[in-house]
């Protein structure tokens, strides 16, 4: 009888107490890559909702608000949908690399996906040959040296049709602007699902690169974006991506 009193006693101790069901884990982030020094939003997928905090007492239940740690820095996170998508902003801070990304709850349990994000560093800034600079050679030899800019307007990304994952394939890269054929340098790759190697391409020659890369996601929707100097910008066409 009074093992029996004492069980029920425990179980109504527990019913009383504030519950919170576990912490669901991470299973994506898009985009997995980002620019150095730019600030950015990614969607955080998880595989489930988000954790409810049920109070027996006061009949409540709650959702619980999780911190987000991306490279050891607290990112705010500004929505959260129903299924478990979260969106967070990316400080311009971070550190170019790959990046661990932590869901914490405040009860310390929790989930991470290590190396989840990759911080691309900054392109070559464009010099006299669209590159790095090579000092003690003299301006305008294409040869680098010089302190003036290329006047390069653009860089063009042919049509690039569907492609299979983990197949390299072959994109072509036109500079353009009154300076395009003098353009030697190199122009950062990244993308919008997955990763794609190489992410610096190899130098252009009379302002034309035809680089051979290979993407890791399949999926829809797929855009390259390719990225000139630290200002021009520009992407190509959506395509799709299917397994291999």
């Amino acid at each position: 009888m009074i093992r029996t009193i004492a069980l029920l006693s425990t179980l109504v101790l527990c019913a009383c107490e504030p519950y919170v069901s576990p912490a669901p884990n991470i299973i994506s982030i898009e985009p997995e890559e980002v620019m150095s020094g730019e600030a950015a939003t990614v969607a955080v997928k998880l595989d489930g909702p988000l954790p409810v905090k049920v109070d027996y007492g006061k009949q409540t239940a709650t959702v619980v608000t999780p911190t987000l740690r991306i490279g050891g820095q607290e990112v705010p996170i500004t929505h959260m949908e129903q299924d478990g998508t979260l969106l967070a902003t990316l400080p311009g801070s971070l550190s170019a690399g790959p990046q661990d990304v932590r869901l914490e709850l405040a009860n310390g349990s929790g989930s991470v996906s290590e190396e989840g994000l990759t911080v691309l560093p900054l392109p070559p800034e464009l010099d006299e040959d669209g590159g790095p600079g090579d000092p003690g050679t003299d301006p305008g030899t294409g040869n680098g040296g010089g302190d003036q800019e290329l006047h390069v307007t653009g860089v063009l990304i042919e049509p690039i049709p569907d492609q299979v994952r983990d197949v390299p394939f072959t994109i072509t890269l036109r500079v353009e602007g009154p300076d395009a054929a003098l353009f030697e340098g190199q122009v950062q790759l990244s993308t919008n699902k997955g990763r794609i190697s190489p992410n610096l391409s190899n130098s252009f020659s009379k302002g034309v690169r035809q680089e051979q890369v290979v993407l890791d996601k399949q999926g829809g929707n797929m855009v390259l974006t390719v990225r000139v100097g630290s200002t021009l910008v520009a992407k190509s066409n959506s395509f799709k991506v299917s397994p291999k």
